[in-house]
């Protein structure tokens, strides 16, 4: 098994391969409503930026970019976090969450579920789902469903 961060993201029937750079990240850190509560234990939160590799949207080249803003876990341990699912059921609390698809700009995603499959190799693996709004521009708005399958550094 490789330690590089790998997948892919289905938009629209359109595939993009995960870009391994700095770029691509998960961040696992502190919850900091547990630290300002002084709460017995401290759980994890998690969010993401996942960057894709230029590839074909219909007629446009694109190398999206997924944004997934704090998911608080409620979990001391990030490997008891395997199992968990996350979703967001409305653009409205996406657009409060601030989770978006950059394609041709920052766009929110109208809704999404999130899965933690796994911890291997230092790698947490991950399955998304859902439809974002591809061309907020146009008229009408151009959405698109989607769904990713990944393995990000942990």
């Amino acid at each position: 098994m490789t330690n590089r961060q790998c997948g892919k993201l289905n938009l629209g029937g359109y595939e993009f391969q995960v870009k391994d750079c700095d770029s691509t990240k998960l961040y696992i850190f502190d919850n900091d409503e547990d630290i300002d509560e002084e709460r017995d234990f401290i759980s994890k939160t998690i969010s993401m930026d996942v960057c894709f590799e230029k590839g074909q949207l219909g007629n446009e080249e694109a190398s999206p970019k997924l944004v997934i803003n704090e998911i608080p876990t409620g979990k001391a341990d990030i490997r008891d976090t395997i199992g968990m699912e996350f979703e967001v059921g409305s653009v409205e609390e996406s657009i409060e969450r601030e989770d978006t698809l950059y394609v041709f700009e920052h766009e929110p995603l109208i809704n999404y579920k999130l899965k933690i499959i796994g911890i291997e190799d230092g790698l947490m693996h991950l399955k998304i789902s859902g439809t974002a709004v591809t061309d907020g521009y146009s008229t009408p708005v151009q959405t698109a469903g989607f769904d990713g399958e990944f393995r990000l550094h942990i």
